[in-house]
């Protein structure tokens, strides 16, 4: 949730807030900064922290008092993968919802939506809780669409030309009549021409949704590939996805031509990838036996839905853009067998470094320990020991892992990357 609510200091006004359920049990607190195309974070602080091992924050909202509500789901079992749906350690009983507020400040007045006048919810749109805005348009959609329709035509000319927010209003009018069904396209080449590169990136949003019902909306999606912000660029990038290939091309054409950041860069490379092609650099002579049952059975333990391929990609290459690091020539991957072993049994969490870059480790890594025996588990390493440009001549055996399992079976949680590190440091 990212907090906008004048019932908390000025100074948090649009952080966010991050639920863990694994490791760290609550909600932490961060800045969101400016990063070229994308964005960053800082850390600001840990808003709730338990000490209660079921203690699941699962879903947080500002309320309509500017209050904020945190759901916690309670409950032993998380993983879906892991443990059936059935399973009867879940449980179906316990449950709580908190309440946080800032004694310092007041609650802010519920905004009224529910039955209210079209006029009073278009006044609506003017506040600063983004949640009061988000319901109001949902209440929107409900009336009469060519009443709402007549009706934002007299508020948009009715708003102060001088306001800051004139252009931030003008957006809220846009998504108005996008929620109706009858996109405002005077008010969106209007807004495509604004200064603000956000307001920019935002219409190309609605018009990404909308090409059918837009006049030229493929050709504003391409024009909008060589505009000056990169965050315009890669709205345009995203757009092109949805479209056929030629338009994609197009898109593509326009966007080589322009300067990129890693966030572009990395996204720009992924589609330009032809459609459905998936790169498997396994079939090269490997040290192992590719035609051997272990190789094979590996490979389909690799590429099962929700396991190692899901996070690391079928190539190996990661996802960077995610924070899921490569396999692809990583001394994670090729180096101490036992470092290998120990952390795909008990999983991994925490900042590491893969192939000269930081990855802050944020979603720990699955323990396998208790989804996959020995001998899968054998084969599964020695299969991304042997893939994705990687070479071993040092097999991994089913009577290894089982001695790697025994000397760990006090392992409580995670491994650490640094704990790891330290246990069995890369060799030069």
């Amino acid at each position: 949730e990212f907090i906008h609510s004048r019932h908390f200091p000025d100074e948090v006004q649009g952080d966010f807030l991050l639920n863990n359920t694994i490791g760290f049990l609550g909600a932490k607190m961060h800045r969101i900064i400016d990063s070229g195309t994308g964005y960053t974070s800082r850390f600001r602080m840990d808003l709730v922290k338990s000490s209660d091992p079921n203690f699941r924050p699962v879903d947080m909202e500002i309320a309509p008092d500017g209050s904020l509500y945190l759901a916690d789901w309670h409950n032993t079992l998380i993983g879906h993968m892991q443990h059936n749906a059935r399973d009867p350690l879940r449980d179906h009983v316990h449950g709580r919802i908190y309440r946080i507020t800032y004694p310092s400040r007041p609650l802010v007045k519920p905004a009224k939506i529910d039955g209210a006048p079209i006029e009073t919810l278009f006044d609506n749109l003017t506040l600063p809780e983004y949640r009061s805005r988000y319901r109001t348009r949902r209440e929107l959609r409900g009336r009469d669409k060519t009443e709402v329709f007549n009706k934002l035509q007299i508020w948009l000319k009715s708003l102060d030309k001088n306001d800051a927010n004139y252009e931030r209003y003008q957006l809220e009018g846009l998504w108005v009549s996008w929620g109706i069904n009858k996109i405002d396209e005077k008010l969106l080449n209007t807004l495509l021409k604004s200064k603000d590169e956000r307001v920019r990136a935002a219409v190309l949003e609605v018009a990404r949704f909308n090409t059918d019902k837009i006049k030229d909306g493929t050709d504003i999606i391409a024009k909008a590939a060589t505009d000056k912000s990169g965050r315009v660029r890669m709205e345009a990038l995203v757009a092109s996805t949805w479209l056929g290939k030629p338009f994609r091309e197009k898109v593509l054409k326009n966007l080589g031509k322009m300067p990129m950041d890693d966030a572009l860069r990395i996204t720009y490379n992924y589609v330009k990838k032809p459609s459905g092609e998936v790169k498997n650099p396994n079939l090269e002579s490997k040290p192992i036996d590719k035609k051997s049952g272990m190789y094979v059975k590996g490979m389909e333990i690799y590429n099962r839905e929700g396991f190692c391929g899901t996070c690391h990609q079928p190539d190996g290459n990661g996802l960077e853009s995610s924070g899921f690091p490569p396999l692809s020539k990583s001394k994670w991957v090729t180096g101490s067998t036992d470092r290998l072993i120990k952390l795909v049994l008990h999983g991994l969490y925490g900042p590491m470094e893969v192939n000269g870059k930081e990855y802050a480790g944020i979603v720990p890594m699955t323990p396998y320990g208790s989804l996959l025996n020995d001998e899968e588990l054998a084969s599964v390493l020695n299969y991304v020991r042997n893939s994705f440009g990687n070479a071993s001549a040092v097999v991994i055996t089913p009577e290894k892992v089982k001695a790697v399992r025994e000397a760990t079976k006090k392992q409580k949680g995670f491994f650490s990357p640094k704990e790891l590190l330290k246990l069995h440091p890369d060799e030069e």
